[in-house]
């Protein structure tokens, strides 16, 4: 794509046709519905149904790993089912999760069931409609496509809990009811604007092959993407805890939303030069961004905060859109098993960052110095910088990976060979 320029890759969403102008509005849609009940349901949960904490903390983490993990499985769906089949199957599931909650809004056990099947529904749904977006334009187009596809759903995320924080503790039964009509809605708009689903996804010849899953689990795009998850949930967990504890709670907003605008203004704009780069050239940038972004919450003056969000927020934003198109390009033909595991790589890297945070900054406020927690965190931002550069470079074709593309094309390879991809851009 290096003979890419900017103006030709937006040209390319001028001419996008009305099922992918609806799916990209449906981007912005559904996060602003979902959002107006995902943040809040931990004070639902342990206030309203008067659930513990350790219940509530246990329910949501399974919901995480469902709503991740379980787009592995929602990838293997849509190759069966096909794209729109599976894209309208989840959004069935989550109407009737968020239906159920309104029902349930005094009863423990249908909430409980409800959380878990609005997860399940994002499952089957995310990797599908993601298919559904990238198989239908050029390869060229895909980091602007993605970019603003990536954009809408902070939007409408930020919105949607923005809204729904003036009427969910007074209303609950309103805002649950609201949001499942707003589901139920967009389930019909697919049905009817969606072409015919007459094919189903695309599996490249042998498809199932141990050389595809090797590629999708352990191929460079779904490690660094583990690792890029790993490293920012250390911002995105734990600086509003350390904030709090010296500022009002207006500072950790505000990062918040500086976070949020530069992604959403800032990738669309960078994304044909993420699209273009070399891999190990966006990893050059974008884990020292985090790991200087961290070093920045040391210092804890107001400025160095605000700075450190900024250089977080570079760094998150090349990493997350790149990891994703070298995913693609690693599986031309199998754009959902890419796509699920990619969300199954950030689903571990998070959790790993939850449990190992957790530990560390217990420690460093035990010993009554919070800001050696970000100097743990940017030693461990150091090593990923070093691992995904590496692992960037050499493409992680690993010793299964490359028995795997052997067997699969029948011809057994060397370990030192990187056989090439299919449709592969040439490197610069």
């Amino acid at each position: 794509m290096s003979g890419i320029r900017r103006s030709d890759a937006w040209s390319g969403l001028a001419a996008l046709p009305p099922g992918l102008r609806f799916l990209l509005a449906t981007s912005f849609f559904m996060p602003l519905a979902s959002f107006m009940v995902l943040p809040f349901l931990a004070i639902l949960l342990h206030e309203r149904l008067g659930m513990a904490m350790g219940f509530v903390g246990l329910l949501l983490g399974l919901t995480t790993i469902l709503q991740f993990s379980g787009a592995l499985g929602g990838s293997l769906v849509a190759e069966r089912l096909g794209l729109k089949r599976t894209m309208l199957l989840g959004l069935i599931v989550r109407t009737c999760g968020f239906g159920l909650f309104a029902a349930g809004l005094s009863m423990p056990k249908l909430a409980v069931a409800a959380v878990l099947l609005a997860a399940f529904g994002d499952a089957l749904y995310s990797p599908a409609n993601k298919a559904y977006l990238v198989g239908e334009v050029p390869e060229r187009h895909r980091p602007v496509l993605l970019s603003v596809n990536n954009s809408a759903l902070n939007t409408g995320m930020a919105l949607g809990t923005l809204i729904s924080g003036v009427l969910i503790a007074r209303f609950p039964f309103v805002v649950f009811t609201l949001v499942t009509l707003m589901f139920g809605v967009t389930t019909v708009l697919h049905l009817l604007i969606l072409p015919r689903d007459a094919r189903r996804a695309a599996v490249g010849r042998g498809g199932g092959s141990r050389g595809d899953w090797a590629r999708a689990l352990m191929a460079a795009p779904a490690v660094v993407t583990l690792l890029t998850a790993y490293v920012y949930w250390y911002f995105q967990n734990y600086l509003g805890v350390f904030v709090t504890d010296a500022y009002p709670a207006f500072l950790f907003s505000l990062a918040l939303v500086l976070n949020s605008v530069l992604i959403v203004v800032g990738q669309p704009l960078a994304a044909t030069w993420i699209g273009r780069t070399r891999y190990t050239t966006a990893a050059a940038v974008g884990f020292p961004s985090l790991t200087l972004g961290f070093l920045a919450f040391i210092q804890g003056s107001v400025a160095f905060i605000l700075l450190g969000t900024v250089l977080v927020s570079v760094g998150e934003g090349v990493m997350f859109l790149k990891n994703e198109l070298e995913a693609l390009r690693a599986l031309p033909h199998r754009p959902t098993l890419a796509i699920g595991s990619q969300r199954l790589a950030l689903g571990v890297g998070s959790f790993a960052s939850g449990l190992v945070g957790g530990q560390l900054y217990s420690a460093s406020q035990s010993a009554g110095q919070t800001e050696n927690f970000w100097l743990y965190a940017a030693g461990q931002g150091l090593v990923a910088t070093c691992l995904a550069a590496l692992l960037a470079a050499r493409g992680l074709k690993g010793p299964l990976a490359v028995a795997a593309d052997g067997e699969a094309s029948g011809h057994p390879q060397p370990s030192t060979h990187t056989a090439p991809r299919p449709n592969a851009r040439p490197r610069a």
